[in-house]
């Protein structure tokens, strides 16, 4: 790679506004609320779309999250207003730039984020790093040219998501040695590039009322309105929604007491994560005096829940390490225990605001 002269900005140094993002279990919730979570104006925005859950029932496509009414191959940052998305090819990038280093200076310095496919083989900041050739999407939101690194984040090492610094030479050879024969590009070979637009806090409007439905939704396990819309035919059969979430966690756990195989810690993460912001949210309407039937108490009951949750989190992370299988029945306990827990919270709290 060429060496970068410091002739691209008289302050060598831009580093875009960013906080540690409210959910963290996958990276396209991680790096668009890396943006969001920063600017508290979003906060309503956030607190109004992360309530409902989606899991496969049998878990053989590995795949649970939080729902948007969107198709599959779109992300949530095409749904958010707060965010402006642009998108252009990596071979554009390659063609047009000489160095995708250029690129994203030139765009950092436009306050544009950038979010892009790398290599992790080349990444020294992972665990995979000279182990897996594996793609990884990234998330860069500053540079410093005098150091010549770049500040970044992902879940880098032991699935723990967080900020740090890479090298010019690290990123620019990790984006340029194409391995994607090795997994998806859930990008599709785009680069993603965010800016924060803050003119739309004129323009959307925050209902409490609705937040409320979302959760009497999420309690119920009714699936989304317009899922088959959105969403490939079939799915809704396979699929556990909302509270449901419980029952497949269970399942799974169960089955992978009988096979002896690891663990897969994203869907005990995510269901933390919604634990995790649902507390969030009921600090917001209370803070603001947005529902009349909330208090302290309510929000002290949730946080317990909060934290039965990262208990289980831990627990699962302790199986994959021991192969304990006592542990495994310490998790179908804790399992039940969190959803009988919750079930009587929303069901009480739900009829105290008048939703039945």
């Amino acid at each position: 790679m060429k060496k970068l002269k410091n002739t691209t900005q008289a302050l060598g140094k831009e580093v875009l506004p960013i906080s540690y993002p409210m959910i963290t279990t996958y990276t396209q919730h991680a790096h668009l609320l890396s943006i969001l979570t920063h600017y508290e104006c979003a906060h309503p925005w956030i607190f109004s779309n992360y309530i409902q859950l989606f899991i496969n029932k049998d878990y053989k496509h590995n795949w649970g999250d939080f729902y948007f009414p969107l198709a599959y191959e779109l992300r949530p940052s095409d749904a958010c207003k707060w965010i402006t998305t642009q998108k252009i090819h990596r071979d554009t990038v390659t063609a047009k730039w000489d160095s995708v280093i250029h690129f994203i200076i030139e765009n950092i310095n436009s306050n544009q984020y950038v979010h892009t496919m790398v290599n992790y083989f080349y990444v020294p900041l992972s665990d995979r790093y000279n182990k897996l050739q594996l793609h990884h999407d990234i998330f860069v939101y500053g540079y410093d040219l005098n150091r010549e690194i770049l500040y970044v984040s992902d879940f880098f090492k032991n699935g723990v998501y967080s900020q740090a610094e890479i090298s010019f030479a690290d990123f620019d050879l990790a984006f340029n040695t194409n391995h994607l024969t090795t997994n998806h590009d859930y990008l599709r070979g785009m680069v993603y590039l965010y800016t924060f637009n803050d003119q739309y806090q004129d323009q959307f409007s925050f209902s409490a009322d609705s937040q409320v439905h979302s959760i009497r939704n999420y309690f119920t396990k009714k699936p989304p309105e317009y899922w088959e819309m959105f969403n490939y035919e079939g799915d809704r059969d396979r699929l556990d929604f909302g509270m449901g979430i419980y029952t497949t966690l269970f399942n799974y756990v169960k089955e992978t007491s009988d096979n002896k195989s690891q663990l897969d810690i994203r869907p005990f993460h995510l269901l933390y994560d919604h634990k995790k912001i649902m507390t969030l949210r009921l600090k917001y309407l209370y803070d603001n005096r947005h529902l009349l039937h909330l208090n302290q108490e309510h929000i002290d009951e949730f946080i317990s829940i909060e934290v039965k949750a990262r208990i289980l989190v831990n627990a699962a992370f302790k199986y994959n390490l021991t192969r304990d299988r006592s542990i495994l029945d310490s998790l179908h306990t804790q399992i039940r225990d969190i959803e009988n827990e919750e079930s009587i919270f929303l069901e009480r709290w739900l009829k105290q605001v008048g939703i039945q």
